[in-house]
């Protein structure tokens, strides 16, 4: 399922009765515009503050109720047809984002939240351009393919940024805390399935052109940052996939992180590498990631002791 808008909507969120949304999104750290072809969502704190679906020249418009439990919600208009509609769904950004944020509160949504400060630090924060990993969607799920992934991405190396096809598909699965280790969520089962899913050499070859059309579309629209050679216009995804495992707020004091690395067998059609960060923040560098057997040497290392 194609992740690319089509020209009406690209035209309207460029310069049409949606830039001014687009604009908003460029001036606001706490949002990020996902691209869902004929819909986009606009995230806050990893939750969708709006949802936009095309119908015929025209976007209807949604916010999820449930964060609003008990309180009420400004009155909007459902079907965005004008400049002035839009307008008023993003004066009323900051009413619905504290709705959010007294439901996230009670309902805490860690890994959705870190996952949008993940592609803000890589995609438009002030380091964004140093980065070598581009992050083009979060909470990405499509049916026809089985896939389910934390976030889409792209890996295009410092030394390689004149080529526009030297880019490799990238899928981030983050894990909060020790709980999301195991289960049916855990960090072995997430391998497993990715294992089925990039085995299959039509499943990457599409997923790798919805990342390719979503980097492109995010960068016409001005929301990805990086020193922009003037010999790529656009960029091409293809090659060996990249499955990068994001560990936030491990606690070095535990075994099951080790014990279920240990068990883990060398996936064969993708390249499995654990981030560790550059001292700290979530920037992402081919340097910071480490393989299957790093990563197990690392964790085998005994703490060190601050005793005197």
């Amino acid at each position: 399922m194609t992740r690319k808008l089509g020209p009406q909507f690209l035209n309207d969120l460029q310069q049409g009765k949606l830039a001014a949304l687009v604009e908003r999104v460029r001036s606001d750290d706490t949002l990020m515009l996902a691209l869902r072809g004929a819909s986009i969502n606009l995230y806050y704190r990893g939750g969708s503050v709006l949802r936009l679906r095309q119908s015929g020249s025209d976007y209807t418009a949604w916010f999820d109720p449930n964060y609003a439990k008990s309180k009420p919600i400004p009155a909007l208009p459902p079907v965005i047809s004008t400049p002035e509609d839009c307008e008023k769904w993003i004066s009323a950004l900051p009413a619905l984002k504290e709705l959010m944020n007294r439901f996230f509160s009670m309902h805490a949504k860690s890994e959705r939240e870190f996952q949008q400060l993940v592609a803000w630090e890589n995609n438009r924060s002030p380091v964004a351009n140093s980065s070598e990993y581009f992050i083009t969607d979060i909470e990405y799920a499509d049916v026809s393919q089985s896939a389910r992934l934390d976030m889409l991405g792209v890996k295009w190396l410092s030394k390689n940024r004149k080529d526009g096809s030297k880019c490799t598909p990238v899928f981030i699965e983050m894990k909060y805390g020790i709980d999301a280790y195991d289960g049916d969520a855990g960090i072995k089962k997430h391998i497993q399935d990715l294992q089925s899913i990039l085995s299959d050499p039509a499943k990457i070859h599409e997923l790798s052109q919805t990342i390719a059309d979503q980097f492109n579309q995010l960068s016409e629209l001005s929301l990805i940052s990086f020193n922009r050679s003037a010999a790529v216009e656009t960029i091409s995804v293809s090659g060996r996939p990249e499955v990068v495992f994001l560990l936030a707020n491990h606690n070095p004091r535990s075994r099951k992180l080790l014990n279920i690395v240990q068990s883990i067998e060398e996936p064969k059609s993708f390249d499995l590498r654990f981030f560790s960060a550059a001292f700290a923040g979530y920037s992402m560098h081919d340097a910071c990631m480490m393989t299957l057997q790093e990563f197990r040497t690392r964790l085998e290392l005994p703490a060190p002791s601050r005793d005197p």
